[in-house]
């Protein structure tokens, strides 16, 4: 038992005595200080531990910058899975953020063609209304809206043509105005 623990007293002492250039090790392979600090104290944590597997005679900073390397590698890819998370998490932030801010947007311009709709058919003549109606709240036919209404079939495609294209103007120009 005393053997084993004057080993254990032999390899910390040269294991720490190793320390500056497994620090610098260590920062070479992380190119971050506290990076590298933490790294070479996990490492001596693993040397404590594993103190017996050391074969004295050896050179321990070799076998001690082998257990450092096995830990900036292990903090590299902590590193990047943090790194990736909060990459993901800033993402998924301005996504959030860009969709709120796209549905609140739709909202306000449904909202502004809306009542430009409704003004611009507050303005069209009476036939003109009663056609668009007929045809796309009742969803009758030219043949259908021209009985009802006295028209030809002729004269129902025009004013449909037409209506729909002074409400298209209207609208246009009332959301230009607004915007």
């Amino acid at each position: 038992m005393e053997d084993r623990d004057n080993k254990k007293a032999r390899v910390l002492k040269a294991a720490f005595g190793c320390r500056t250039e497994l620090l610098a090790y260590a920062r070479s392979l992380l190119g971050n200080f506290a990076a590298a600090e933490d790294a070479v104290q996990e490492a001596m944590v693993v040397v404590m531990n594993k103190y017996d597997q050391f074969q004295e005679g050896t050179s321990i900073l070799a076998w001690c910058r082998s257990i450092v390397r096995f830990e900036a590698l292990r903090a590299k890819r902590r590193y990047q899975k943090e790194q990736s998370l909060a990459q993901q998490l800033v993402d998924d932030a301005v996504d959030a953020a860009f969709d709120e801010f796209q549905v609140g947007r739709n909202h306000d311009e449904t909202a502004s063609r809306r009542e430009a709709i409704r003004h611009c058919l507050e303005r069209l003549n009476d036939r003109g209304r009663a056609v668009l109606e007929s045809r796309f709240a009742d969803g009758l036919g030219y043949k259908q809206i021209g009985d009802q209404l006295g028209m030809t079939i002729e004269a129902v495609r025009k004013s449909l043509f037409r209506t729909k294209k002074q409400l298209h103007s209207c609208v246009e120009s009332r959301l230009r105005v607004t915007s």
